[in-house]
């Protein structure tokens, strides 16, 4: 007998958690969630196949730990993943913080190659090769998760990391 998915639970769940995180629909397309036209229809019960990604980048923005959403459309629970002491960032809402550190991988990346091209002359060709090999590595790191976000951010957002992923690609 094939198992009945509990789209109707999901529903529930879902906006229960938007809610009593605080958040708004775009806030969790901010957070890497899904587009709003999507979360209106989990939330208004209507039933797609969601991908893994979707499934995956919606239990971040609800801060689910991972199979969250898979758990529920099987008829059990989310589990909510343990909290970050943000004691550091109090001042700030919660998902602006995260906003601000979305490319904070990229934007190392772009400054470690700024600082390498400045001083690679002073630097033994086995250590330039061997700083150019991880700062490519870590470059193609970022440019993956810019791309894998890039569906979900506003405008402005887009035009940040549309610079962000020049810059990475840029040659030294």
């Amino acid at each position: 007998m094939k198992s009945i998915m509990s789209w109707d639970k999901l529903s529930d769940e879902v906006r229960k958690r938007r809610r009593e995180l605080g958040l708004t629909q775009p806030d969790i397309q901010r957070r890497g969630g899904p587009g709003v036209a999507t979360l209106r229809a989990i939330e208004n019960n209507q039933p797609s196949r969601p991908s893994l990604r979707m499934r995956r980048a919606l239990e971040d923005a609800l801060e689910w730990e991972s199979g969250s959403v898979d758990a529920i459309l099987a008829g059990g629970s989310p589990t909510l993943k343990e909290s970050k002491d943000d004691s550091d960032i109090t001042s700030q809402p919660k998902a602006e913080a995260e906003a601000q550190d979305r490319f904070s991988l990229a934007k190392q990346v772009v400054a470690l190659k700024i600082t390498f091209a400045q001083h690679a002359a002073g630097v033994s060709q086995e250590a330039r090769d061997a700083l150019l090999e991880q700062i490519t590595r870590s470059a193609r790191e970022a440019e993956q998760t810019i791309v894998k976000v890039m569906p979900w951010l506003d405008d402005a957002e887009r035009g940040e990391a549309i610079e962000l992923l020049v810059a990475l690609r840029a040659p030294l």
